[in-house]
């Protein structure tokens, strides 16, 4: 005696079970194989619940429920994007990521994208990239290699570089998986690398003083190069900003400078690395450039800096980076980049026992990332004054009271 048909949309057929719903707009009633129990029809049951709420949302793919139904191929509609190959992708990805990140940034991964993966899996299906193909490139990529087209051997990427190469990669195939949702990210699993952040190394006041005066000797632009990287020891800005500086920004008479804007490879950005304005009182070093550089400038530039050698404003640091390596050169003084001047103006103004707080302002730093990066510099700026403070308070705390036993 055969089973009589089960309400909500299941019921015995055979030795199965159909699931009847709608879907593009069709009744279509698959089976799944399951003899017609009273327990397996309540687990068709579940089934048909969630198969509709997939649909509800878009999501529904009809070989990931029933796989054997004859007509799946038909009606399953082609996923977005199918048949392209991971450099299609790439562009995609590229176009659409255009919307939100930095054209610095997006400039970069773009760049690490043709530099590290496309070339070997950029002309591949995405199914085709896998998860152990990416670990032996990168393992490929880590090692030292002779390079037979020049014949010198290429310096495998660090691990800091290995981590930042992954970045775009995992974006790609992030995108590529919210469409193909049938594909697994051949990038998960793959952990970044431990590396050890370095930690501020400003210069002596004596090698800053070293350097400007190798760098005034310099033919034929030396005051203007000094100035600058004096600027960059007094005042801290960073390299984006300094070089986007504008005399609408500063006021002499004040002795402040607004900084809000920064140019990044030859792009002008109104906002800061950090996003957050912020207003600098100048030190008499930093107001000083500032007076030579207005006799220089303000007549016919907008930047308060430009380069002598074109009397144009600086698109990049090349130039200055250039004048920089001679002159630290000459100077007898241990290379250090240029970054670290901005370092040097931090450490100068705690070790004058400046607020913390204060100098975190004016270069733009959070207070936790003052208190991680420099806090060697500040016991020595107080000179024993936070510890007569704390010793003077507990010594009024402690007025009368009974010593103890």
């Amino acid at each position: 005696m055969g089973r009589k048909p089960t309400s909500g949309g299941v019921r015995p057929k055979g030795g199965r079970i159909e699931v009847r719903f709608k879907w593009q707009g069709k009744q279509i009633a698959p089976t799944l194989p399951l003899k017609p129990t009273a327990a397996n029809l309540k687990h068709a049951a579940r089934v048909r619940i969630e198969v509709m709420a997939l649909i509800a949302r878009g999501a529904f793919r009809i070989q990931d429920h029933f796989p054997d139904y004859r007509y799946a191929q038909e009606m399953q509609p082609a996923e977005e994007g199918a048949g392209q190959t991971l450099g299609d992708w790439a562009l995609t990805w590229q176009q659409i990521s255009s919307r939100s990140l930095e054209h610095s940034t997006l400039a970069i991964y773009v760049r690490h994208l043709k530099a590290y993966w496309l070339p070997s899996f950029g002309h591949l299906l995405p199914e085709q990239v896998t998860h152990l193909a990416i670990l032996k490139h990168l393992a490929k990529l880590s090692a030292d290699r002779f390079d037979e087209n020049t014949g010198k051997t290429i310096k495998g990427l660090s691990r800091k570089t290995q981590n930042n190469i992954m970045i775009p990669l995992r974006a790609v195939f992030g995108l590529i998986c919210r469409h193909m949702r049938n594909l697994r990210d051949p990038t998960e699993g793959i952990e970044n690398q431990k590396t050890q952040k370095g930690r501020p190394d400003p210069f002596a006041p004596a090698e800053v003083e070293a350097i400007l005066k190798a760098l005034r000797t310099m033919a034929p632009h030396g005051d203007v190069m000094a100035d600058y990287f004096e600027f960059s020891f007094f005042a801290g800005m960073r390299p984006s900003e300094q070089i986007a500086l504008r005399w609408e920004d500063v006021n002499l008479k004040a002795g402040t400078m607004r900084v809000h804007r920064a140019r990044v490879l030859t792009e002008d950005k109104a906002r800061t690395k950090t996003h957050v304005e912020r207003h600098v009182e100048l030190n008499h070093r930093a107001l000083g450039v500032l007076l030579r550089q207005h006799a220089r400038t303000s007549a016919h530039a907008a930047e308060v800096f430009f380069n002598p050698r074109t009397e144009a404003a600086y698109v990049d640091e090349q130039s200055q980076r250039r004048a920089w390596v001679q002159a630290v050169s000459e100077a007898g003084v241990r290379y250090r980049p240029p970054k670290e001047c901005r370092d040097t103006s931090v450490t100068i103004a705690l070790m004058a026992g400046a607020n913390p707080v204060w100098v975190a302002m004016q270069h733009g730093h959070s207070v936790q990332v003052m208190m991680r990066d420099y806090a060697k510099w500040i016991p020595s700026a107080d000179r024993g004054a936070n510890l007569a403070a704390l010793n003077a308070t507990l010594a009024r705390s402690t007025e009368g009271a009974e010593p103890p036993d």
